[in-house]
């Protein structure tokens, strides 16, 4: 029979058992009952037990000390102080446990009783930023099941919502904003309603311009119309909603950024206007112009300035091999053979002038056109697009800073001739 050989200790010396991991079972309720024991002695130590800013205040000061698991349980946080309670599946409130009597749904739907609950969760972030994380995530919960809340409710989320971004809480747009167009909400009218209540408290304080960067930061800036039910994408319907509901900043800047699309699409109708086999004539070409500029309502000045940009990406946009000779050559053939589209809407000094300037403009951007300014000048000139008194003024006065002294020296043989 073998014995096992024991093997040589050194004397004193203890030797560990390493222990197995120990793993603590997950008990959301527990930390929500806790934190509703902290709040609500907050409230009884306190003088004041219907201010709600001096009892999260002052509940601050025990959460502190509190041996609380924040960063297992950050999301039950934020959702006891939008509900009282923390949120089960499909975000009903849970039946079990305690549960807060005050909180963002359990009061009004304005923004003086909702913004101390905001300023706590600044706080709170501001000493543990990893719950940013888990507001996200609670705003989210809510924002996908905005359907199972009536009207005030979503009003109130939506209050809230606006609060965190205005106050910059930290919430990235990109995490929230999106979550909300699903098409059984869309369906319904419910992300239109939010939408509205949102844009509305948001713009209470803030600038249209903040609210766009918000949506860009989102990836909704150019979406808008998918707030709204399919039968009712609309400009008109969005223009006629936003305006009822007395949002006529965002209106009037939406009015401005689909002007400038529309003339950024007309520059690509008459780029393809000119790419066509064969191309379109002069007179065809004021034809879809004219057509255009109705539907769309656009200014002459405008429609005269995109049209030169058209026709000069017209030839930038397909040069291919060409040598910088033949981009020249193309620019200044493209621009005579339809000069007649141009006459037709530079009908007076003012839009000559903003004419003459956009070409300047132009060829300082495109290195490859800076030596043709006084030709195009020259050609326009000749087609009586321009005229002597025209171009004599932008000569003395009013010309861009763009290449001034460059272009003044280039026309120089021009004005003495």
């Amino acid at each position: 029979m073998s014995t096992k050989e024991e093997k040589p200790q050194l004397a004193g010396v203890r030797i560990k058992t390493r222990k197995r991991n120990i793993v603590v079972p997950h008990d959301p309720q527990s930390f929500a009952d806790a934190l509703i024991d902290i709040i609500e002695d907050a409230r009884e130590e306190g003088t004041e037990h219907n201010n709600v800013s001096k009892i999260l205040g002052d509940a601050n000061k025990s959460l502190d000390i509190a041996e609380l698991d924040f960063s297992r349980y950050g999301d039950v946080l934020f959702e006891v102080a939008f509900a009282g309670a923390r949120l089960t599946t499909g975000g009903n409130v849970a039946t079990e446990g305690k549960k807060l009597d005050f909180n963002i749904l359990a009061g009004p739907a304005d923004r003086e009783a909702i913004l101390p609950y905001i300023k706590w969760f600044q706080t709170m972030i501001r000493r543990r930023p990893f719950l940013v994380k888990a507001l996200e995530n609670v705003l989210q919960k809510f924002v996908m099941g905005m359907e199972f809340y009536d009207d005030e409710g979503r009003r109130k989320i939506a209050i809230a919502l606006a609060r965190c971004f205005s106050m910059k809480v930290g919430i990235l747009p990109d995490s929230i904003l999106p979550k909300m167009l699903l098409d059984r909400l869309v369906l319904r009218g419910a992300v239109l309603q939010f939408v509205t209540e949102f844009f509305k408290d948001f713009l209470a304080t803030d600038s249209v311009e903040h609210l766009l960067e918000v949506l860009r930061k989102a990836k909704l800036d150019n979406r808008l119309l998918e707030f709204f039910p399919q039968q009712k994408r609309t400009w008109a319907d969005f223009e006629s909603h936003f305006a009822a509901a007395g949002l006529d900043d965002l209106v009037q800047y939406n009015k401005k950024k689909l002007y400038e699309l529309h003339c950024q699409v007309l520059a690509e109708t008459v780029q393809q206007l000119v790419a066509d086999d064969p191309p379109a004539s002069a007179t065809a070409m004021v034809t879809e112009v004219k057509a255009k500029k109705e539907e769309w309502g656009l200014e002459d000045i405008d429609v005269a300035k995109n049209l030169f940009l058209g026709l000069v990406q017209s030839v930038m946009s397909h040069i291919g091999s060409k040598n910088t000779q033949q981009v020249q050559f193309s620019v200044l053939k493209t621009i005579k053979t339809y000069s007649k589209a141009l006459a037709a809407f530079c009908t007076s000094g003012r839009m000559e002038a903003t004419l003459l300037n956009t070409i300047q403009v132009t060829c300082y951007e495109d290195s490859r056109l800076l030596k043709l300014f006084a030709d195009i000048v020259k050609i326009l000139y000749d087609t009586d697009v321009l005229g002597e008194d025209t171009i004599r003024f932008w000569y003395t006065k009013g010309s861009s800073p763009k290449g001034r002294n460059v272009f003044l020296k280039n026309m120089e043989p021009f004005m003495k001739w």
